[in-house]
């Protein structure tokens, strides 16, 4: 939905770096490659087969602020990526930086929106979300 908005941020800042072209290019990736869970959770949990019912869920659950359990999303599961890609392939981890920058714009992006991050905190954060959900 904020594809262009992750797209620039993550460009921007990449460039910012000073890195080169295809690492710029990766970092990007990252930052759209990350939204895989949505349709993942879309196409698996909820059995939703076209992109428009995708777009329609997605608008309805943004708009009420209901978010799911999308797994690349937390922080704790980025900061793991990052860390061990970083130990195995400086490529992978440039990815794994763009999904870090495309968290950070997101908590930017809902303290904008809607002037706080506390609904969306469990959304974030897997141990919070296991403690609030664990039943």
């Amino acid at each position: 939905m904020f594809l262009i908005w992750h797209i620039f941020i993550n460009g921007v800042v990449a460039s910012a770096l000073r890195l080169k072209g295809i690492e710029i290019l990766l970092i990007i990736l990252g930052g759209v490659l990350i939204d895989i869970d949505h349709l993942g959770y879309m196409f698996f949990g909820k059995k939703l087969r076209s992109v428009k019912s995708m777009i329609g869920f997605h608008k309805k659950n943004f708009a009420s602020m209901t978010p799911h359990f999308y797994v690349f999303h937390f922080l704790e599961v980025i900061m793991v990526l990052l860390m061990v890609s970083y130990f195995v392939n400086w490529y992978l981890f440039l990815i794994f930086v763009g999904f870090w920058l495309h968290w950070v714009s997101d908590v930017l992006k809902y303290l904008w929106i809607y002037g706080s991050f506390r609904p969306w905190s469990k959304y974030f954060l897997l141990a919070q979300y296991l403690v609030t959900y664990k039943n």
